[in-house]
């Protein structure tokens, strides 16, 4: 009789612990963000390929958003944390959440300028990744360029971040005023940046005024051809910026 007990309730205890652990697994989920303001042309990725971005499009972990020239893309994650993808820049943006908590956030570029500021977290490490860097961020405000496969640089205008090398798994801390700068040589330096380089890395471009959107426009000039018959002369151009 007391064997029976002792089965039944290590089966419970078992049935219990079972489906505990599948809540938890089934609470944990990809991140997604909001592309809160776009200006010119900036597309994001799908399954198919590419389409135009729009403002209160959501951004599903392991999607792209890509920039065209003089083109910006205001991306906000639900803890205020705020990203500013610059003209020329193609990132992609990874993650996992489990109830409220964010557990991992990642973003990847090949050749980006982004702007951030990333609300503090106790135990969520925010990165920036590159084929030669990683940046780890916590409750900090600047820029991440990767302009090429050759350099990155990581500029910080408020809080402190680890910049490493990934070729030569060198570390270095960059602080408030700093520019952090590595290469696929497995160089990495640390210096005061310039008032001109903290001043760049802070400009919000989506809050600036826009010039218009290029306007088309046409003009018709009805006519005749050699023989008489009626011709329209069609001439389009575009006006704005």
């Amino acid at each position: 009789m007391n064997r029976n007990i002792v089965v039944t309730a290590l089966i419970l205890a078992s049935l219990a612990l079972a489906v505990s652990s599948s809540a938890v697994s089934q609470d944990r989920r990809d991140i997604q963000a909001i592309i809160v303001k776009v200006i010119r042309d900036v597309d994001k990725s799908t399954t198919d390929g590419w389409e135009r971005a729009i403002p209160l499009d959501r951004l599903r972990s392991g999607q792209e958003i890509r920039t065209d020239e003089k083109s910006v893309a205001l991306i906000r994650f639900a803890d205020e944390t705020k990203l500013i993808v610059r003209e020329k820049s193609i990132v992609e943006i990874k993650g996992q959440v489990q109830g409220r908590e964010i557990l991992s956030r990642d973003v990847h570029t090949t050749r980006g300028n982004i702007a951030f500021n990333v609300k503090k977290s106790e135990k969520e490490q925010f990165r920036f990744t590159s084929p030669i860097s990683v940046a780890s961020i916590r409750g900090t405000s600047g820029t991440y360029l990767a302009e090429s496969d050759t350099l990155n640089m990581l500029i910080i205008n408020e809080g402190s971040a680890s910049f490493t090398n990934l070729i030569s798994n060198q570390s270095m801390d960059v602080g408030a005023g700093q520019i952090g700068t590595t290469d696929d040589k497995g160089n990495l330096d640390v210096r005061n940046a310039t008032p001109k380089e903290l001043e760049t890395s802070g400009t919000d471009e989506t809050s600036q005024p826009q010039p218009p959107a290029k306007v088309k426009k046409s003009l018709r000039i009805p006519g005749e051809d050699k023989d008489g018959n009626p011709k329209t002369i069609i001439i389009e151009w575009e006006e704005g910026s």
